[in-house]
């Protein structure tokens, strides 16, 4: 599907291609979503590009990734998408930057490219140039980024609330716990992966576009690296917290179950003794006083109690119970 975003003014407005007929010429951005063989090659012929293809996209060679030709600059990134559906997954996203227009090519729907669009209408004459569009993108990505580890980072907190709060009703599931920390450490695993690739991005655009055709974009640009470097630091932070949660959950889990073969430990303990009284009068030898004897069945029985009884209290005596 293609979408062109046309300055109309000083607003960017949203127009879907009805037929591959012509770009406006008033298109500043041409966002390409699963598109079709048919309608790349239309994009290809009208702006004398050659737009890489799916395959293409998927390579994690810096040469494959970021190289430019005469007509544009061609740069591929890492997002992240289906976050709200808590099926994370990573998929890479092209932005080719010419004088005229920003083409982008995404196999995904991402909700960063939304808000771009919703911050395009709310900021009219904010994104007059590709250049400006682009790194309106890349923000609102890095954006939706920050807004995925804010989230993480309140939950943590909550996981970490369930874990050790002494006050609580029912002890926390464990078990589910770890399955969270889990799939908090794979979602940051991925949200790290694609602001490393968006710090590459921003440092190629930066070397091979060079100060002087920035224009407006130079404060957006300077403000947007120091975004990703924090962002970046916050990553690892909150990776640290779950190593350190996950580290006590499985301690917690360890304490668990030695306390449980501990009490199987003493229970087989204070039924030792009791279990060798009944093992010495089970025995089948003919002369056995004890056996023609007619307090020799309590007194067995009396034994056996005793026995257990002592070693209860020698457990409590040394503080085992």
């Amino acid at each position: 599907m293609i979408t062109y975003h046309c300055l109309e003014g000083p607003s960017l407005v949203r127009r879907a291609a009805q037929a591959l007929d012509t770009v406006p010429a008033n298109a500043v951005w041409i966002d390409l979503l699963h598109p079709e063989p048919e309608e790349e090659r239309f994009v290809e012929a009208a702006l004398g590009l050659d737009i890489p293809t799916r395959e293409e996209l998927a390579e994690i060679e810096d040469s494959s990734r970021f190289y430019d030709e005469p007509a544009a600059v061609f740069m591929t990134t890492t997002v992240v998408s289906g976050i709200s559906e808590r099926r994370p997954t990573t998929a890479e996203v092209t932005f080719v930057l010419t004088p005229r227009c920003l083409v982008t090519v995404r196999y995904c729907e991402l909700s960063s490219f939304r808000q771009f669009e919703a911050a395009s209408l709310r900021q009219p004459g904010q994104f007059g140039t590709s250049h400006l569009v682009f790194i309106g993108l890349v923000d609102a990505i890095v954006d939706r980024v920050a807004d995925v580890l804010e989230s993480v980072q309140v939950d943590l907190s909550a996981l970490s609330t369930q874990v050790f709060d002494e006050h609580r009703d029912e002890p926390a599931d464990l078990q589910h716990v770890l399955k969270q920390l889990g799939q908090f450490r794979a979602l940051l695993a991925r949200l790290g992966e694609s602001l490393f690739s968006s710090a590459r991005m921003i440092a190629y655009y930066r070397v091979h576009v060079g100060e002087p055709k920035q224009g407006g974009a130079k404060g957006l640009l300077k403000a947007l690296e120091r975004d990703v470097r924090s962002l970046g630091e916050h990553q690892a932070r909150l990776l640290g917290d779950i190593a350190f949660l996950l580290d006590a959950t499985l301690g917690l889990i360890n304490i668990e179950q030695n306390s449980i073969i501990k009490v199987f430990s003493i229970a087989a303990v204070l039924f030792l003794p009791p279990t060798l009284v009944g093992t010495v009068y089970g025995m089948n030898f003919r002369h056995m006083p004890e056996l023609e004897w007619l307090f020799g069945y309590p007194m067995a029985l009396g034994a056996m109690a005793l026995s257990a009884g002592l070693a209860y209290v020698w457990f409590k005596f040394r503080d085992w119970l």
